[in-house]
């Protein structure tokens, strides 16, 4: 028979467990798009990540664009698996063949091209979404894959991207709807 000792143990370390665990541990997943483009969409809003040229190039910084008027964002980025451990996404532009990748530079993110290595750090980020959907093939346009996402620079994760106005900013993480996406298909 196991002593009350014991249990008292066992159950006081399993709590403290789960009291220090990161919310990000305890209930987040990250989203899957299985080769599909996305749109990232702040939630509760009309806006989403965008460049504002018509053809992405080099160097072009991100904003935040209205995709009002039409029935579902418009799926410019590939939201993929980095390889890498820990596990990161690149987010590459869909319109130009994943020539150019979204980087963090200063604080804004920046089209750049794709590293042939798929490691360079500034092109690597953090996305935990509060759900995630399992996504049939072929996806249904406009289904979340991810919804009320933080996306990260990988090298700072207490920073989060930000819509601020048009621009998209990264700035530290504080949990409000400003930094908070859905991955939309």
């Amino acid at each position: 028979m196991l002593a009350f000792s014991t249990i008292v143990s066992a159950a006081v370390a399993f709590t403290s467990i789960g009291v220090y665990a990161t919310p990000a541990a305890r209930s987040t997943c990250s989203p899957n798009v299985q080769g599909s483009p996305a749109g990232i969409v702040l939630v509760d809003s009309g806006v989403q990540w965008g460049d504002v040229n018509t053809t992405p190039a080099s160097g072009d910084v991100l904003t935040a664009v209205s995709f009002l008027g039409l029935p579902v964002p418009e799926p410019n980025f590939f939201v993929s698996q980095s390889g890498q451990f820990p596990t990161s996404f690149v987010i590459t532009n869909a319109v130009s063949n994943n020539e150019l990748t979204v980087t963090s530079i200063n604080n804004q993110l920046v089209f750049e091209p794709t590293s042939s290595a798929g490691g360079q750090e500034n092109q690597l980020f953090d996305i935990f979404c509060q759900t995630c959907s399992a996504t049939p093939s072929p996806a249904p346009l406009g289904q979340p894959a991810g919804e009320s996402c933080t996306v990260s620079p990988q090298s700072n994760s207490s920073n989060c991207v930000e819509v601020d106005g048009s621009s998209l900013v990264i700035t530290q993480c504080d949990g409000s709807n400003a930094q908070l996406f859905n991955i939309v298909l």
